[in-house]
């Protein structure tokens, strides 16, 4: 599926309604940028005290992002 999401000038991105809902109505996606592509998938947040039972690389601790 090819569908064309808008970057706002407060550089938000808007994914169209139907991407999301496939995705299954995440809240939050890491970000990652590779050979110039933009590459996003959902994530979830974890708090600090959850994150070190964190296994599946697409959780997020709370405050902190990837360096």
């Amino acid at each position: 599926m090819r569908r064309m999401a808008k970057l706002t000038s407060k550089n938000q991105l808007t994914l169209p309604k139907r991407v999301v809902q496939d995705l299954g109505n995440p809240t939050h996606f890491r970000v990652q940028v590779h050979d110039g592509v933009l590459l996003l998938w959902p994530g979830r947040l974890v708090s600090a005290a959850d994150a070190d039972v964190a296994s599946d690389g697409a959780q997020i601790k709370l405050g902190q992002g990837k360096k």
